[in-house]
């Protein structure tokens, strides 16, 4: 006998879990520290980049565009600023401004700098070395840009673009400093003051996806009643356009994305969120403000508040609490520094970093073979170095042929190894241009780990491609380190 079921999100969801499909390696959710999500009793998720996984190139472009347009608008800057082109594979998650050099670089997590540009020139091994070996750098001083989020690389490219045009000298900024404030200062306004997020609502299905899935690892991720929040630093108005298109009916029985979210906030402001005790304003349905409280309550609209009051209304261990968000310092760095918060890194970058490793991975094994043999090389004239070092210090007629040999041996050695180091920088630097040809991979620097890689492995629990992943695992998901090696553990 066939059983008709009620449409319900719950029943759409049942028929996805009893499918059973296991996610594509790129889809996986990756492991830093065990968490067993049976002992998540609250999930908090940023908005931007996180729930909604915009198309990144219109999303680019328009920000590049319109704060083009407001410095020559708002910031009096000449018309040939026009001449700046949009070139989405030059900014790079993880990168970092000098302020004052006006150059855009990349660091490894020793903090060595292995890639930087000024405007579009790559600056060569010795310019790096003048610029950044002669002092340690304070990478939290003024000097120094973090560039963490997605929504900050059309301001790199425009910099960039800029810093080009006064190497032509077709612009002549008081400094780069300057430069770089009133770069920073025109994408705020795009953001705060102009019509950013008018264009994007008014056109959303250009800018985002609608994802059955994201639905649907919402609604696993509430079975055992736990309660999801939404914290975003966007209003209302905006919030409730996006989430109603991605979620109102996106399900059957799903007319509305407030069922997914006990409670949301609005206007957050973080990273001030996690740091700075506020009030929230309680809000209606139409943004209206009510009036302010201290502690929130579930079901409700709030803009503004903090950590401290939320926590006083879940009333539960911080380990049991999960937040989810996009960006490093904003969202990740920021909750794990002020609290015991579990954290999940959303990095959309991850899947198509994922796609371009498996291609390569013939390359890959071939670059680690070349380093094994550069290594054993190194060892032999190191034995060859001291070996010519002892006859020195025993001179005589039997010991200079052997000197001889020895001598003759190493310099063979040394243009073995030189021939080879040169085959193999130019295998990584090939496989490096696959991910990116600016910067190579998001997560590595040369033959390490990048800052940014290192922060992802410092400070987020887990973390995804977007959240839609949530969908492949069971709401009690144990996710476990499956391998955390030091540099001494064998490969097995």
């Amino acid at each position: 006998m066939k059983v008709s079921l009620p449409a319900s999100p719950e029943i759409a969801l049942l028929r996805h879990a009893l499918a059973g499909v296991e996610p594509p390696p790129s889809r996986r959710v990756f492991v830093n520290r065990a968490l067993r999500m049976e002992r998540i009793r609250c999930i908090g998720f940023d908005l931007d980049w996180t729930i909604a996984p915009y198309y990144r190139l219109p999303i680019e472009e328009l920000i590049f565009e319109l704060a083009l347009d407001r410095l020559v608008s708002h910031f009096d800057y000449p018309s040939v600023v026009r001449h700046a082109e949009f070139r989405p594979h030059f900014p790079h998650r993880g990168v970092i401004v000098d302020r004052e050099a006006g150059v855009v670089l990349k660091m490894d997590r020793h903090r060595y700098v292995g890639r930087a540009y000024l405007g579009r020139e790559l600056l060569d091994g010795k310019e790096r070395a003048k610029l950044y070996r002669q002092e340690r750098l304070d990478l939290r001083s003024e000097r120094f840009y973090w560039v963490d989020t997605l929504f900050e690389l059309p301001e790199v490219n425009l910099l960039a673009e800029l810093v080009e045009l006064q190497r032509r000298k077709l612009l002549d900024p008081p400094s780069y400093s300057k430069l770089f404030a009133d770069v920073r200062a025109s994408v705020d306004g795009v953001h705060a003051e102009g019509p950013l997020k008018a264009r994007i609502a008014a056109d959303l299905p250009r800018y985002l996806p609608r994802d059955r899935a994201l639905a649907l690892a919402l609604v696993r991720l509430q079975l055992p009643e736990r309660k999801l929040i939404l914290i975003t630093n966007s209003d209302w108005a905006y919030t409730n356009r996006l989430c109603s298109y991605l979620f109102d009916g996106v399900l059957p029985g799903l007319d509305s994305w407030r069922e997914l979210f006990a409670l949301v906030i609005v206007s957050s402001k973080k990273p001030g969120f996690f740091r700075k005790r506020k009030p929230f304003v309680e809000l209606d349905d139409d943004g209206n403000p009510l009036g302010e409280v201290e502690v929130p309550s579930w079901g409700k609209v709030y803009a503004g508040g903090s950590r401290w009051g939320l926590e006083d209304l879940m009333q539960v261990p911080g380990e049991s609490f999960l937040y989810v968000g996009d960006h490093i310092y904003g969202d990740i760095v920021s909750s794990k520094l002020t609290s015991t918060w579990r954290t999940a890194l959303v990095l959309s970058e991850l899947e198509e970093e994922l796609e371009k490793q498996q291609e390569q991975a013939t390359q890959l094994r071939h670059l680690d073979a070349l380093k094994g043999e550069l290594s054993g090389m190194g060892h032999k004239m190191d034995d060859m170095r001291d070996v010519l070092g002892l006859y020195g210090r025993h001179p005589g007629e039997e010991t200079e042929a052997a000197q001889a040999a020895a001598r003759q041996r190493l310099e063979q050695l040394q243009q073995e190894h030189r021939a080879l180091r040169r085959r193999a920088g130019e295998l990584e630097e090939s496989i490096a241009m696959r991910y990116n040809p600016t910067w190579g991979s998001v997560f590595k620097q040369g033959g390490s780990q990048s800052l940014f890689g290192s922060q992802v492995d410092d400070f987020s629990c887990i973390y995804t491609s977007r959240v839609a992943n949530f969908a492949y695992y069971g709401t009690s998901h144990y996710f476990r380190v499956l391998k955390d090696p030091m540099a001494h553990d064998l490969e097995l």
